[in-house]
């Protein structure tokens, strides 16, 4: 039995490393088996491990990536809200090591059109400082990829979020890869925003599908927890295009206090079905003043036929 044990966490290991290598998270039914050293997995599952402590530093495990692309995609462009605060998210991770420089968010028009202009009162809400971030809107989408260019190569950004609707013709491989190695020549870093897009090939080190997730169950004062209260912004990522093997997905929740992301915690933990009586009676009692009901609408008056 050991000698079985020891040959299937070899195999595992051996597939986990060709997964790395090719840039793609371990495929499903490839866990180790239970009872090696470090394993909590259920003797009965068949699917990865997946730790609900699991934060950003998994899809990240060498730091905030300097010199490099990221794309982040929604699929539906009702999602842009969720792909957009995301983005703005990562980029205030990012900022942490250059404080003394802004992130410049160049914006789609027919997003803007769509989903809005970003607020200056909803920016402080989410944790941005008075001039940490300067929006541009350019009318064309060459005159985007020319900003990006420029702004990467000036090197006065601590970040660089680029926003595109779809999958637009003029941009595909060549500018994504064009993008890409102006980004590790500089050493900056740019966030590539895919809103309402499919999925296609990029030249991004890392590439996640963003939605947006209930809010994080909250403690109550008697020791129980809320969940599906109003809270902190809450995303689910999907990893569809990474390096490193990773999670399968993360549900992160953003602090604007700490600007950090931390993994959210299960939207019912602990708490059991909310019990629900078998006859409920009104929420709001009948008014005592006037009598109950509606009174008619008008009355019923007969008039003769005319044939």
């Amino acid at each position: 039995m050991s000698a079985t044990a020891q040959a299937q966490e070899r195999l595992f290991a051996l597939r986990e490393a060709i997964a790395k290598i090719e840039g793609r998270p371990p495929a499903d039914g490839l866990a180790p088996v239970a009872g090696g050293a470090g394993d909590e997995a259920d003797p009965g599952s068949c699917g990865p491990v997946i730790h609900e402590d699991q934060g950003l530093e998994s899809l990240l495990p060498e730091g905030f990536p300097t010199g490099s692309m990221i794309e982040a995609r929604g699929l539906q462009l009702r999602d842009a809200g969720a792909v957009s605060g995301f983005g703005l998210g990562l980029c205030l991770v990012g900022r942490s090591s250059r404080p003394a420089k802004r992130i410049l968010w160049i914006g789609e028009r027919l997003v803007a059109r769509e989903a809005g202009l970003p607020h200056a009162a909803g920016l402080a809400d989410y944790g941005f400082q008075p001039g940490e971030l300067l929006y541009a809107m350019p009318r064309r989408l060459e005159d985007a990829l020319w900003l990006a260019d420029a702004a990467l190569t000036s090197g006065g950004f601590s970040a660089v979020m680029l926003e595109v609707n779809g999958n637009p013709r003029g941009f595909g491989l060549t500018e994504s890869r064009r993008l890409s190695l102006k980004a590790r020549s500089t050493g900056g870093f740019l966030l590539l925003v895919r809103q309402g897009g499919e999925e296609e090939a990029s030249s991004a080190s890392l590439r996640l599908r963003i939605e947006p997730a209930p809010a994080a169950a909250r403690f109550l004062p008697d020791g129980s927890m809320l969940g599906g209260s109003i809270g902190n912004p809450v995303f689910r990522l999907v990893p569809e295009k990474i390096r490193l093997g990773g999670p399968r997905e993360l549900i992160l929740e953003w602090n604007k206090d700490d600007r950090q992301f931390y993994p959210a915690a299960p939207l019912h933990a602990g708490t059991s079905p909310a019990h629900r009586p078998t006859h409920p009676v009104a929420l709001v009692p009948p008014p005592f003043d006037r009598s109950a009901g509606a009174p008619a609408l008008g009355t019923v008056v007969a008039f003769d036929r005319a044939s």
